[in-house]
């Protein structure tokens, strides 16, 4: 897949096949800024493409676009990073995050570009029909502990350097897991690089361990381990343990609930 800037009409078709078949789909968006530089956003599992799209360009700042949408599926965003290069690629479909990042790249160095990276991706997994969109949510307890939503992530390594970036949790998978995705931010070399990868998140009393898997680099290139946090409830908004990654980099982790 390849072309100029997204193609809306198709968004749109989708938007009106969809209202028409009286279904309730879960919307993505991913956004970059103008010069393909390092500002990003993106959004999955929203109600509409409208909504996907604010939240998307709101996370990527003011100078930036939508690149691609995406429905019930996964998709990927690879940009080349070359000086004055607008070369990019992207992918979408029903194969897993790391695929599409790995079909996007292609794209993009099918392109020529030199210095391809992905710079968005994400996956929608929720779908529903009206009846059940507009049932009534049961009302919960306002003081029980949920891992869904936003954490900032702050990381200090066994070895003194630190990260930060933020867990996003958004589905709910059943016996206490739950999926969402890790973005995190730290400086190497003098480098800042930034890496997002996938969470599967399970919660065992108070005791909660989140497994990342494909990370990709977004900013910066190398080789990363996927981070394993295993974690204790200081509080239904505050979580604190240690990574117990491949490569032994150890370390502290807090977690706080925006």
């Amino acid at each position: 897949m390849r072309g100029g800037l997204i193609k809306v009409a198709a968004g749109v078709v989708g938007v009106i096949a969809a209202i028409a078949a009286g279904t309730v789909f879960a919307a993505g968006s991913l956004a970059i800024d103008t010069l393909q530089g390092k500002e990003y956003g993106f959004s999955f599992n929203h109600p509409s493409y409208g909504v996907a799209d604010e939240r998307a360009k709101r996370e990527c700042g003011p100078d930036c676009s939508i690149v691609k949408r995406f429905e019930n599926q996964c998709a990927a965003f690879a940009a080349d990073q070359a000086a004055g290069s607008t070369v990019y690629g992207w992918w979408q479909g029903a194969a897993t995050s790391a695929v599409v990042q790995q079909r996007a790249l292609s794209e993009c160095r099918s392109q020529g570009g030199s210095s391809c990276i992905v710079r968005a991706w994400g996956c929608d997994t929720i779908k529903a029909n009206d009846k059940q969109a507009n049932a009534k949510t049961p009302k919960q307890d306002s003081n029980a502990f949920t891992m869904l939503g936003e954490w900032t992530l702050d990381y200090t390594t066994a070895r003194g350097y630190s990260a930060n970036g933020t867990v996003r949790v958004t589905n709910a998978v059943g016996n206490g897991a739950f999926r969402g995705v890790i973005v995190l931010s730290y400086t190497s070399n003098g480098v800042t690089k930034q890496i997002q990868e996938d969470a599967l998140i399970t919660v065992q009393g108070e005791t909660i361990s989140i497994n990342g898997s494909n990370p990709v680099y977004v900013s910066g290139s190398g080789n990363y381990n996927a981070d394993n946090y295993t974690l204790n409830k200081v509080s239904n908004n505050v979580l604190k343990g240690v990574n117990k990654d491949n490569a032994g980099a150890g370390g502290i982790i807090v977690l706080i609930k925006k």
